[in-house]
């Protein structure tokens, strides 16, 4: 058994000592021993590996992805509304200086197919460059690229998930569709979903006041989702 040896107080020691003498432990290397066992048992898997790595933990759970699931729902809040002429994506619109260009929560691969993402900015990225460079032709192929290069992400115990919960919005079968992906690669398609961190509230207006209609109906919904005086970021994906 390996040795550790360390420096204690002067009355830790009698602590110890005391303990010794009424006989709950023969010495105080024993005592010492069982204290950083009850620790390693209190902080529960971390020392054990799972919490570390991208691997099982014995009741089957993947920490990493839980984690990279949470950076995503602490994210910006990303709307999208399936309607009759479209899909209509929104999010809060980043703080940003007006001489920045370029920067935004929704990206456009054509008229027909765009993504809003909440959660970290480089990972959204990292997806919308490999479903941009596949060039998808039909809503089905979008939804498969988006869904392995996140379920990608937690084969690989050496591979950090990505923390981005996404929304696609697709009109490439003329048919718009709208799917949200976690970080684990799971997709369900929606008439309409709120993510990131104001989603119980923006669900709650979506589940209230949604209906057929068209995308300048839901343009007007925003400011009830989002809240009056929040800067809204918008897009609309048609065929």
């Amino acid at each position: 058994m390996p040795e550790i040896r360390t420096v204690v107080p002067d009355e830790v020691d009698a602590y110890l000592d005391a303990l010794v003498r009424k006989g709950i432990f023969a010495n105080k290397a024993e005592f010492v021993r069982a204290a950083l066992l009850a620790y390693v048992s209190a902080t529960g898997t971390f020392f054990k590996g799972f919490d570390t790595e991208n691997i099982f933990t014995p009741n089957g759970r993947l920490y990493q992805v839980e984690y990279a699931r949470e950076a995503g729902t602490r994210g910006l809040t990303a709307v999208g509304v399936v309607c009759e002429d479209g899909v209509l994506l929104a999010t809060e619109a980043l703080t940003r200086s007006r001489l920045a260009t370029g920067v935004g929560k929704i990206l456009r691969a054509g008229d027909r197919l765009a993504m809003a993402y909440s959660g970290l900015v480089a990972d959204a990225w990292l997806v919308f460059d490999e479903l941009k460079t596949a060039g998808p032709k039909s809503t089905d192929d979008a939804v498969r690229v988006v869904r392995t290069v996140l379920h990608r992400h937690t084969l690989d115990r050496t591979r950090r998930p990505l923390g981005v919960v996404v929304l696609l919005a697709s009109a490439l079968d003329r048919k718009p569709r709208l799917v949200e992906f976690d970080s684990s690669g799971t997709a369900v398609e929606s008439l309409g979903v709120a993510v990131g961190r104001g989603a119980v509230a923006a669900s709650d207006a979506l589940e209230a006041r949604y209906r057929k209609m068209r995308l300048s109906d839901a343009e007007k919904l925003l400011p009830e989702i989002f809240g009056r005086g929040t800067e809204v970021e918008v897009a609309r994906v048609q065929g």
